[in-house]
């Protein structure tokens, strides 16, 4: 009811900007083209003229080939009007309701997390962006182009590609394959290649406004597209706004600290975080049980223990924390065509993003709401318990007591997170026929990404500084009014990590027939590309001197440039080895493709990935298909930089119970260790090996579509964090993981800070692998063990399952009917986290894929209107990180049920002709996702994100008009 009184309350707003949402008046069902490239949607109004010149352009995913439909593999086309039919703002949400797509996290729960929704800040997701995930296996498994060409990467601590390249505007369909790739495309085509394909041919002007409408928060915004064809070429321009409102966690009960509104507990006070509205003394830690004692308000110098009263006066910081930001989006693309001549046409494009998210959060983005007060403080409580202080590095190693404040009073409001991010790409090239119907094509893109992963202007807390402030008397830590422009001056500065990413690509590339066979002509395309990437990343923060509190400047504490080239050859061979003209018996044709590609890195080496694909058509009707190949992907310039990320803990006591007697002990069944984190240099490719088969069932003029395929994916040397708390555990770890742990005997006059004297096998370690952060426990001559954490080429995952797509379309007196149903079932994935180790069944468990999702649809059209009715589906699997002493238990499947509605005017109308009006509701029925209780370390959630989502009945409107 919520949001339909809201609906009510907008619609002033709406009647300019937006009134409805996606044309639908064709049926939005994912076309599978598995050897016939793209289909064409039917002939609507709005869909863009192609003329038959044009056809020879269209670009086709997963081949080099020009005029040869790919072999072998499976193609999903999603078209324009497919798009528009969804009612969604942006592609990435289009592609995820594809069943292929799945939401989980890279390296289970301990990797990125490359969505919005709580993942703000240090919540996983630093830079705000978006990437797609193919078939569960990682973000950086599936590679996304823009018309076959790749794009600049993104982010700051980690890599990723961005899935929001373009708006859906300037966008004519997307295709997917999700099947290994790199024979064509090289690094990341592992699970497979989302391509999207840019509108080229549109004469007229286009503009679209448009509105969201959810329980929670509202998202505006509107395009304008303009095109002209002058016949020897022709030109169109798109340009997208989009704003979307903040939406703060404590609206929703499944994201509230305070959980027993959905079954769960209440984690408004966990261990040292809490939320108040009083200073309120911690008590506790280190092992032993935490306790609260707030502070009488006022309270001031000399305060005693006896005068704080038990407990704490909880708020519920959701409330101040947003789970989606305020967010900015400008998106413009250009595209121009130009004949030369008979024999040369030459393009260029253009795209740009600018997108800035703004996110609040409840405590300081350094301290939380924390503060310290040292020993010698006025302010320190006297008479509190031993445990209500412990040695604080923010004291210069004294006594220090923990006070959880008010931050909205102490630091002056929630903090704001800024997530800036632009991204530029020029692409230049041109088509050259040649003698003998070959072909020449050529191009260079240079792109450009820059965004910042932790922006705090102004609201970073230097927690030293801001303890001796307090010591100096000239901070009150339970002050009950603000604080002064000069005091917070003291101690408040701003900590970012920018990061810069450019990118130049180069291809060179040949195609054309070779020989005639009977069955047809064997053609070829061979060609070359030379890529550069660079990164570079700042590091900069207030916090830089945290240990000298007298010390509040900016400063740039990391600045470190990483640089990479790639020198790529590739080829590939079509053969038609029986045509329909040879009479074969139960051969209609049968085709052969083979690919091959060699890239040359200049930081690792070289890999070479062959593909080879056959499709068998039985008849007009029937056809079989298979393909094999091997794939891989590089390691990012953030994956093997240290100094982007790398830390090292000297002299950390861990648990040894590896019965190994090489390994000394600094404590009673505990050795010290130098511990070791972050980038790798060393790191090798990714590698897979995929293959598929399938068979696809289409009679003429039956308005019937089947298609089934079966894949198998094999990945191996992932790159994966270790878990270094297994090393030592056992004698079984300590024998798997023997590869990153290396013993130490530092002799009798090792000194500390002299790596000479310590014994050679750590100082050559440290040497030769320094950290960017070091954090001195024990220090380095207690060491008697090297524990390697780094990122290595250590998991391996197997996967394999099925996809299903089945359409039928009819004609009838009373309109066109469809029904479509797309399913995809994962019938097994296992993960070896490392080489010999347990293989574990991951499938239908929490952070892993769920083993089966489906997507249906029944829609029907006459005359402009259109209706369409779509059913999702997310199966059952295991919640196997459940709350504290509770069993694992089965989350119930989770369906939901959208609807679409539009009418278009056609275009012959003179008032209103080229006008489209549309409204979608998603989640109809105003489904709440199923109750997920868990516990990761501090982190408590009742729902899950990679399955499901809270934002309930929502309602998506659009209108468009053509001119």
């Amino acid at each position: 009811m919520e949001a339909t009184r809201r609906l009510v309350r907008s619609a002033a707003g709406m009647s300019i900007l937006a009134l409805a949402t996606a044309l639908a008046a064709p049926a939005w069902a994912q076309e599978t083209t598995p050897e016939t490239g793209a289909q064409a949607a039917p002939d609507t109004p709005g869909t863009d003229p192609v003329s038959p010149a044009q056809e020879q352009e269209i670009i086709v995913t997963g081949t080099n080939i020009s005029g040869v439909k790919p072999v072998g593999s499976e193609t999903v086309t999603v078209n324009r009007d497919q798009m528009l039919a969804t009612g969604l703002t942006d592609v990435a949400s289009v592609l995820q309701t594809l069943p292929q797509v799945q939401n989980n996290p890279n390296s289970g729960g301990s990797g990125p997390v490359y969505r919005q929704g709580g993942t703000a800040g240090y919540g996983g997701n630093s830079t705000q962006g978006t990437a797609i995930n193919l078939r569960g296996l990682g973000t950086s498994a599936t590679l996304t182009l823009v018309d076959g060409r790749r794009v600049v990467p993104s982010g700051a601590a980690t890599t990723f590609t961005e899935a929001i390249q373009l708006p859906i505007a300037a966008i004519e369909r997307v295709e997917v394959v999700s099947d290994g790739n790199s024979a064509i495309y090289g690094s990341d085509a592992i699970s497979g290649v989302i391509n999207y394909v840019l509108r080229k041919h549109f004469t007229g002007v286009e503009v679209t406004g448009r509105g969201t409408v959810t329980r929670y928060n509202n998202q505006w915004g509107g395009s304008i597209t303009a095109g002209y064809d002058w016949g020897s070429g022709n030109v169109i321009a798109t340009y997208d706004y989009d704003y979307r409102e903040p939406f703060a966690n404590g609206r929703s009960k499944f994201l509230r600290r305070d959980l027993r509104g959905v079954g769960g507990p209440d984690t408004r006070a966990v261990d040292a975080t809490l939320g108040v509205t009083v200073p309120t003394l911690i008590v506790g830690g280190n092992g032993s049980s935490y306790s609260y004692y707030t502070l009488p308000r006022a309270a001031g110098p000399g305060i005693a223990f006896g005068q704080l009263t038990p407990g704490a006066n909880l708020v519920d910081s959701a409330d101040y924390t947003d789970f989606l930001g305020k967010q900015k989006r400008h998106q413009a693309a250009l595209i121009l065509n130009q004949d030369v001549n008979d024999a040369i046409s030459v393009f260029a494009q253009g795209f740009y993003t600018k997108r800035d998210t703004q996110s609040r959060a409840y405590g300081n983005s350094r301290l939380g709401n924390n503060i310290t007060i040292c020993q010698g403080s006025p302010t320190y409580i006297s008479g509190a318990p031993a445990n209500a202080a412990s040695s604080s590095a923010l004291c210069g190693g004294a006594p220090g007591q923990l006070i959880a404040v008010d931050p909205l009073l102490f630091f002056n409001g929630p903090s704001v997170t800024s997530n800036p991010a632009e991204t530029i790409s020029v692409t230049g090239g041109f088509t050259g026929k040649m003698p003998g119907s070959w072909k020449i094509d050529g191009y260079f893109t240079y792109a450009h990404d820059s965004t910042c992963g932790i922006c705090n202007y102004g609201n970073n807390a230097n927690g030293a500084a801001l303890s001796a402030e307090i010591r100096a008397g000239r901070i009150d830590p339970f002050t009950t009014t603000p604080l002064t422009a000069a005091q917070y001056a003291t101690f408040m500065g701003s900590n970012v990590q920018l990061a810069y990413n450019t990118f130049y690509d180069s291809v060179l590339k040949l195609d054309g027939p070779l020989f005639a066979l009977p069955a047809g002509s064997v053609r070829t395309a061979f060609g070359g590309e030379l890529a550069y990437n660079r990164q570079h990343l700042v590091n900069g923060s207030n916090n830089a001197f945290e240990n000298n509190p007298s010390n509040n400047t900016y400063a740039v504490t990391n600045d470190t440039t990483a640089r990479r080239t790639t020198t790529s050859v590739f080829a590939e061979l079509f053969v038609p080895i029986i045509g329909s003209e040879m009479g074969v018996p139960l051969v209609r044709a049968l085709d052969l493709d083979a690919a091959v590609r060699y890239d040359n890195y200049s930081d690792f080496g070289s890999t070479t990935n062959p593909k080879v694909g056959a499709t068998w058509r039985v008849n007009d009707a029937l056809s079989i298909r298979g393909s094999w190949g091997t794939s891989f992907r590089a390691p990012a310039l953030t994956d093997t930089n240290p100094r982007n990320f790398s830390a090292a803990v000297i002299g950390v006591p861990i648990v040894n119970g590896s019965g190994r007697p090489d390994i000394g002990f600094v404590f009673p069944g505990n050795s010290s260790a130098y511990q070791i984190i972050g980038a790798n240099p060393d790191l090798q490719p990714e590698t897979a090996t995929t293959w598929s088969a399938g068979v696809d069932f289409a009679p003429k003029t039956s308005g019937f579509r089947a298609s089934m395929t079966y894949y198998n994916t094999h990945y191996s040397n992932q790159i994966v964090g270790q878990n270094t708390g297994l090393f030592l555990s056992n004698p079984t770890f300590a024998s798997l993981y023997s590869r990153y742990i290396i013993p130490v005997k530092n002799p009798a006059s090792c000194v500390s800070g002299n790596p000479s004297t310590y014994d050679p096998v750590l100082a050559s370690f440290i040497a030769a692998h320094p950290a960017l952060y070091n954090v001195p426990v024990l220090g380095p001559c207690s060491v008697n063990v090297i524990v390697d954490g780094r990122s290595a080429n250590a998991a391996t995952t197997f996967q394999d399952g099925i996809d299903v797509q089945l359409s039928y379309t009819v004609e009838t007196g009373i309109g066109r009917w469809f029904v479509s149903a797309n399913a995809t079932r994962i019938l097994n994935q296992t993960l070896q986290t490392v080489a010999g180790g347990m293989t574990q069944d991951v499938l239908d468990t929490y952070y892993y894929p769920v083993s089966l999702r489906g997507r249906g649809q029944i829609g029907w059209s006459k005359s402009g209107f259109g209706v369409n009715l779509f059913v999702n589906y997310v199966g059952s699997y295991t919640n196997t990180i459940p709350l504290p002493s509770q069993p694992q238990s089965e989350v119930p499947s989770w369906t939901t049920a959208d609807l679409g509605i539009s009418y278009a005017v056609p275009k012959g109308s003179k008032l209103l002709g080229g006008l489209r009006l549309g409204l979608n509701v998603q989640n109809v029925t105003n489904e709440d996702p199923p109750i997920v209780l868990t516990r990761a370390g501090s982190n408590f959630g009742a729902y899950d994100p990679s399955n499901a989502n809270i934002l309930g009945r929502t309602f998506n409107f659009q209108i468009t008009k053509s001119f």
